[in-house]
């Protein structure tokens, strides 16, 4: 997509959510996830920045101190990092099914995971690495989850198949201790 492109489709978006503010549409639009095409919006009306509209790949830190990494639609290889800014997500499939939250499936080897976090539904989770293979139905964490070197395995990166599994609960990785094998899931919002 062109910077040109990009642009329209911004003005668009903003028009969509001051229009759907206070309807479920609107807060959805206020919520955005990993995955999400999202907009910037802190000062929408100076100006237009092509990188203002983009895929948001992952949530980083904890409020009210969060990042959000997102990858610009006009050069999708990029990632930025968006902090201290408002953005709103942009419904990019047909509003019943987008505002359901519908995503692109945990992969089949995670979604027990995926499963056990949805129904257990606490605030936060804590589960050692032993735990997360069982309920994995004993199939090993990788060499990489194990790995001091590697902590990225456990970054709330909706691109990453193990963290895709976790975010599609409403989950995010709030700590880790990878010589303890433990990990603490904490709610994207108040269950």
């Amino acid at each position: 997509m062109n910077p040109q492109e990009a642009r329209l489709l911004a003005i668009i978006g903003h028009e969509l959510f001051l229009a759907a503010q206070g309807t479920p549409l609107g807060h959805r639009m206020s919520n955005p996830r990993p995955g999400d095409l999202v907009l910037e919006i802190t000062d929408f009306g100076r100006g237009w920045d092509p990188n203002r509209i983009g895929r948001l790949v992952r949530i980083e830190g904890r409020p009210p101190d969060q990042r959000h990494v997102v990858a610009p639609l006009h050069d999708p290889e990029l990632r930025l990092a968006w902090e201290h800014a408002e953005f709103i997500a942009l419904p990019n499939k047909q509003a019943a099914e987008w505002l359901t939250g519908d995503l692109e499936p945990a992969p089949e080897r995670y979604r027990p995971l995926t499963e056990y976090l949805m129904q257990d539904a606490r605030d936060r989770i804590e589960l050692t690495f032993v735990e997360i293979e069982a309920l994995l139905g004993g199939v090993h964490l990788p060499p990489s989850a194990r790995n001091p070197r590697l902590a990225q395995w456990w970054e709330n990166d909706y691109a990453q198949d193990p963290a895709r599994a976790w975010m599609m609960a409403g989950y995010l990785v709030e700590a880790v201790d990878i010589s303890g094998e433990r990990v603490r899931f904490r709610a994207q919002a108040p269950k």
